[in-house]
């Protein structure tokens, strides 16, 4: 039923507001896709395959290469506000998901979250944002109250990796609904994976039985060095 529903909506809403591609302006994807063919061919393919995930991550997948443009999307969601972008991203993933059968051993979608001092500075959650959309294209549902960011952070973007993994030691927490159940957590760039594995840890603490991630794109390295990129901003 929610299917069907979603399905008219978005119909209705690309009659009343036809999508325009984030990149160029031109006429993106019906129903509700604001990006069009030739941007969605530009941007950066991974190869598309589920890693092993770095201790306690079971998996780790990310269908895009960080880097132009895509940075540019990534920067319209967090940055400037720009929720379109939210769904580009998590519709992208969504597919990719969908299309490898990953959301089969998936019971819950748990966004990065935000500490409550950047939520409210920001309005929103960019993983947030993009984990609806994921939930939209490849099923499982979103639940953002099974974890908190407890202490704010240091933004990542140019620390070295013992600093970033200090930076997120101990800051999330779980909640007990995660017991005994299969969680993916959603984020837009992962470069190191120390956020994700820091969350990771906190929600096996309180009982899933496995976590995985699966984010937009994956950044390389060796950009730490130069600062050019980060896993998050918190």
């Amino acid at each position: 039923m929610r299917d069907w529903v979603d399905r008219n909506l978005d119909r209705l809403g690309s009659l009343l507001l036809p999508p325009r591609c984030i990149l160029c302006g031109s006429r993106g994807h019906a129903p509700l896709l604001d990006l069009c063919g030739p941007c969605e061919q530009s941007l950066p393919p991974a190869d598309p395959v589920v890693r092993p995930g770095p201790a306690p991550l079971r998996t780790s997948f990310a269908p895009f290469e960080y880097g132009h443009p895509l940075d540019l999307v990534v920067h319209a969601l967090k940055y400037r506000g720009q929720l379109a972008a939210g769904r580009v991203l998590g519709s992208l993933l969504g597919d990719r998901v969908a299309d490898l059968g990953l959301a089969r051993d998936a019971d819950v979608l748990v966004p990065v979250p935000l500490h409550r001092s950047r939520h409210a500075t920001r309005g929103f959650n960019q993983s947030a944002e993009i984990a609806r959309w994921v939930s939209r294209q490849a099923g499982p549902q979103v639940d953002p109250r099974l974890a908190e960011r407890r202490r704010a952070t240091l933004p990542q973007v140019g620390l070295h990796l013992p600093d970033r993994e200090a930076n997120v030691r101990g800051a999330f927490v779980a909640a007990a609904g995660v017991s005994g159940r299969r969680v993916v957590v959603i984020d837009d760039v992962t470069t190191t994976g120390s956020t994700l594995r820091e969350l990771a840890a906190a929600l096996i603490a309180a009982g899933a039985v496995g976590v995985d991630a699966w984010c937009v794109a994956r950044a390389d390295r060796r950009e730490i060095q130069a600062g050019a990129t980060g896993e998050r901003s918190p």
